[in-house]
């Protein structure tokens, strides 16, 4: 091995790139004082990991970098590589060349090593040429300063360098490291025991609470696999009554609102019978006055009347034949009279009865007609509120299919931090809903929770109920999305650009940045025409929405058309809504049809009693015109017989004023007690249907106050019962985390009463063990597994202790060995080393305590030619260098040593001593590679190669190169 090239650039003087290429045997480097030749040995000391700055000759370690000159800038970095050739692998790295580089930067002061240009550690650097010879400590790299100290050093001093030569060093190193690994492993072992004991006091204790709570578990277990079955089996036992109730509840509902509704009719009916009783009363009044008016007139004419009778009785039986004609002509006129009168009063009670029957067919086609309607109107109506009751039913339950969805919102009361669902927080205006719907798409079912927290527990809850999935939305995390106000400038530049969703959606504050997050950049178009133009003015980069639910997404891809029964939470609340207004409009139909019903029930009884007191005043009136004209007939014979010869002529008028009137009274007399009796049995009859309706009302009463305590106590049973499940559901949700759904599924078939006094047995049981540390088991496990594990690590730090004491018992065996042996070659080389340098005399090696060969030191023992014995400290610098050059000798013939640096290490010499060392370098440049830094002629004589340093500029320091055979060759020539 040896060293091919050093590159440098900018370490110290050599602020130029320069590359020294070397060859083998001895290489000179020489060069006036102060040109910068021992730089060259500081940059090989630097790069093999020298860190003492005092040894580079600075102040600090920046000082290895070129400061500038006088015409020269500084530089920022120090740069320097030593190539090697490996190809006898003396360095253990499997390459037949190695590039060791360092480098330094002034800025950050940050330093840089690399083996073969790959980052590398320093200790990677000093682990490569550990026991090479290479060490920046060993005796192949030396100064003059080196040289002294050598001589000067203790004995324990002087040790490394042997150690060194023994190739000891990484056995100390490993065995130091192990001393450290030993030393703190003594401390992990004894922090170890002392855990194991704190644990040891812990563990019988914490045993004792994890027996507890197993078995508190243990009890729990059973209770909650028997209690989940009772609990079910109550929970389904008030689910069945409480349907029951309802059914009841329903019943009696109806039952209550037909009987309410009747009493309200019925009431009304009674209000308007005593009304019309009244004024029954009042028009009997009215008629009875008349009528005795009628009377007392009647009375006046009928005294009249008698007289004249008499009259006429006296002329039929005394008067002459003549006398006898003119009366029975007077009775038969008066007769006819009479008979023409109630004839006429007949044929118009008849006319009426005829045109009476014609309105009361109009009005019975009209009731029909109306009936007709009303039924149509009231099935319309009913259609409607049983779609309202099936909508109702679907908003009350708007997430039948999604089950996880539905889960969460049933047990909301458990699972703290639900707010709700999009569709029940975001509200749409009129007409939006069909946009907001297509606009939230899959988000219109997602929950909406207060932070992560809640959503985690959530659906931790779904899972192990096994009850469907859901999305969640933490409020605390959403951030709102906007759209650019060019974009808003140029989409509602077109008339179909409604705006953007969120300005037609409401919901609470505290909501804003869901309603932000999910709809501040979509816009709403009035249809797919309109949006596919904003859709383009926008280059595609927005959502849009239509009226008809219609997509333009982001890119240009459109969604459209109509899915069967497609319903959502937000199409649900607007079906109900127009179902409500056409039901509101309906029932006005409705009750417009009703009332035009009762109108024409009104007319159609008035009708059916208009007709039967004509038919009765007809009925009346017949025998009177009868016996009227009966009465005529006989007169008229009567007149006939007495004057044969006399024509009767109808057309003569009668004027007798006194039958004129007492007919025309009779008649009005007649007429009143017709209506009297009309009127009287009216009101006879309405007092009998108030008296039965009020009965009616008051058995209805008695009925639905019957009706309202059976409700009552129904109602006091449901709330009751519904409390009762409801706690049974929050025990299933809080207790065993539980739906009612899931819970169901591990009911057992067991006997449910054994099972309700099992659970009375387990509770008391459970109740007897006390306060429970339910972690204590896991808590137990762990400091058991970690107590084990402990007690593991301390039988593996005793074993690891124990191999590595019998670590560095082969190490210390291993050394002591190899630094013997090699302590024994260079001893047996020192003293013929020191005669041929020294021209005579002895030296030898000593070791100040033999018996620890490990850490004693050396000494050496010299004497010169013609001195006495001497102790190395009281020779010359000169005689001490020379020394000192004899043990790096005796060691070089003991361990061949790849590279040898000398930095004027024989500047104290005197000149024969100089030639001496040189000649001697040269016995030795077969096996090393010499780099002698130099001034001495004599040394320079003997190099290969000679590498003058100079500084052309000032502070920069060049090279140049000369092979003395080829120099010698020159001159010789």
């Amino acid at each position: 091995m040896f060293l091919k090239r050093i590159e440098l650039q900018g370490f110290k003087s050599f602020a130029d790139k320069s590359i020294i290429n070397f060859d083998a045997g001895v290489i000179g480097i020489v060069g006036p004082n102060g040109c910068g030749k021992s730089n060259i040995n500081d940059a090989i000391r630097w790069v093999l990991g020298e860190q003492s700055v005092k040894s580079l000759r600075g102040n600090s370690m920046s000082d290895v970098i070129f400061n500038g000159s006088t015409q020269r800038k500084a530089v920022n970095t120090a740069e320097v590589t030593l190539v090697f050739d490996n190809s006898k692998h003396h360095l253990n790295i499997d390459y037949d060349e190695v590039e060791i580089t360092r480098r330094l930067h002034r800025v950050s002061g940050d330093g840089e090593y690399y083996i073969n240009k790959t980052p590398c550690r320093l200790k990677d650097i000093h682990n490569l040429v550990m026991d090479s010879g290479l060490g920046k400590d060993s005796l192949s790299i030396i100064s003059q300063g080196n040289i002294s100290s050598f001589a000067d050093a203790k004995p324990e001093e002087r040790r490394a360098l042997f150690e060194e030569a023994a190739g000891v060093s990484k056995y100390k190193k490993r065995k130091q490291e192990s001393l450290s690994k030993l030393e703190r492993m003594e401390d992990n072992l004894s922090r170890v025991e002392d855990i194991v004991l704190e644990l040891e006091r812990q563990i019988q204790p914490l045993q004792k609470q994890a027996k507890k709570a197993e078995l508190y578990l243990d009890k729990k277990a059973q209770l909650e696999e028997i209690e989940i079955s009772v609990i079910v089996d109550d929970i389904e036992k008030y689910m069945y009554a409480l349907e029951d109730m309802k059914e009841k509840l329903f019943s009696i509902e109806n039952q209550k609102t037909l009987q309410e509704t009747t009493i309200q009719v019925e009431d009304l009916k009674n209000q308007e019978l005593k009304k019309n009783m009244y004024q029954l009363d009042i028009e009997i009044t009215r008629l009875q006055e008349e009528y005795t008016e009628i009377i007392n007139r009647i009375s006046q004419l009928e005294k009249q009347k008698v007289e004249l009778d008499e009259k006429r009785k006296y002329a039929l039986e005394f008067a002459s034949k003549k006398e006898k004609i003119k009366e029975i002509k007077a009775l038969m006129e008066e007769a006819r009279f009479e008979y023409k009168n109630r004839q006429e009063k007949l044929s118009r009670y008849v006319e009426e009865l005829n045109l009476c029957k014609q309105n009361h067919m109009q009005i019975e086609m009209k009731y029909s007609e109306t009936q007709q309607l009303k039924k149509q109107e009231e099935s319309l109506f009913h259609k409607l509120q049983n779609r309202k009751e099936v909508l109702q039913g679907l908003i009350n339950q708007p997430f039948q299919h999604q089950n996880g969805v539905k889960t969460v919102l049933e047990n909301k009361s458990v699972l703290t931090g639900i707010l709700g669902v999009v569709s029940q927080i975001l509200q749409p205006e009129s007409r939006f809903e069909d946009a907001l719907a297509n606009a939230l798409g899959g988000a219109v079912y997602h929950i909406v929770s207060e932070n992560e927290v809640a959503a985690r527990n959530a659906i931790q809850f779904l899972k192990k109920n096994a009850t469907g999935r859901a999305t969640f939305l933490p409020l605390n995390i959403l951030k709102p999305r906007y759209i650019h106000e060019d974009a808003k400038t140029i989409a509602k530049s077109d008339d179909g650009c409604l705006g953007i969703m969120e300005e037609f959606v409401h919901t609470d504050s505290k909501f804003e940045v869901l309603k932000q997050s999910l709809l501040g950049n979509v816009f709403v178009c009035k249809d797919l025409h309109s949006a596919n133009r904003v859709a383009k003015l926008l280059k595609y980069k927005y959502k849009i929405v239509t009226l008809d639910g219609d997509i333009v997404h982001t890119g240009g891809s459109m969604t459209g058309g109509k899915a069967k029964n497609s319903q959502t939470p937000l199409s649900l609340q607007r079906d109900m809504n127009r179902i409500m207004q056409q039901i509101e409009g309906q029932q006005l139909k409705l009750q417009n049809a009703m009332e035009q019903l009762e109108g024409w029930s009104l007319k159609l009884q008035k009708s059916n009693e208009e007709m039967v007191q004509l038919k009765l005043a007809i009925a009346q009136q017949e025998p009177i015109v009868s016996l009227k004209q009966a009465t005529y007939e006989k007169l008229r014979l009567e007149y006939l017989q007495l004057d044969p010869e006399e024509s009767i002529d109808d057309s003569i008028s009668f004027d007798n004023e006194l039958i004129i009137n007492l007919d025309k009274y009779n008649m009005e007399k007649e007429d009143l007690l017709s209506q009297m009796r009309q009127k009287r049995e009216l009101r006879m009859k309405q007092g009998g249907d108030l008296e039965r309706k009020e009965s009616s009302i008051r058995n209805i009463r008695r009925e639905l106050q019957i009706l309202l305590t059976e409700e009552k106590t129904i109602l006091q049973k449901q709330v009751k019962m519904e409390t009762l499940l409801e706690n049974l559901l929050e025990r299933l949700s809080s207790t065993y985390e539980m739906t009612y759904e899931y819970a169901s599924k591990q009911k057992k078939e067991i006997d449910i009463e054994e099972a309700k006094k099992q659970v009375s047995i387990l509770r008391r049981e459970i109740s007897a063990i006390g306060n429970v540390n339910l972690d204590a088991p896991q808590e137990y496990q762990d400091l058991k597994e970690r107590f084990e594990f402990l007690l593991d690590q301390k039988e593996d730090l005793l074993s690891a202790k124990n191999k590595i004491l019998t670590a560095i018992q082969e190490m210390d065996s291993t050394m002591v060995n190899q630094f013997q042996t090699m302590f024994d070659k260079i001893n047996n080389n020192l003293n013929e080393v020191f005669q041929s340098l020294f021209g005579g005399g002895k030296a030898r090696l000593f070791m100040v305590e033999p018996e620890n060969v490990l850490e004693t030191g050396i000494d050496i023992e010299v004497q010169p030619p013609g001195k006495n014995i001497q102790n190395i400290r009281l020779f010359s610098g000169g005689e001490k260098a020379l020394i000192a050059i004899c043990v790096l000798f005796s060691i070089l013939r003991a361990r061949t040593i790849p590279l040898c640096i000398f930095d004027e290490v024989e500047a104290a010499l005197d000149q024969a001593n100089v030639e001496r060392f040189a000649r001697y370098i040269n016995k030795f440049k077969e096996e090393s590679q010499f780099i002698v830094v130099t001034h001495r002629p004599g040394t320079m004589a003997q190099c290969d190669t000679l590498y003058g340093v100079t500084m052309q500029q000032s502070g920069v320091s060049q090279l140049l190169k000369v092979h003395l055979e080829d120099a010698m060759n020159i001159i010789r020539k």
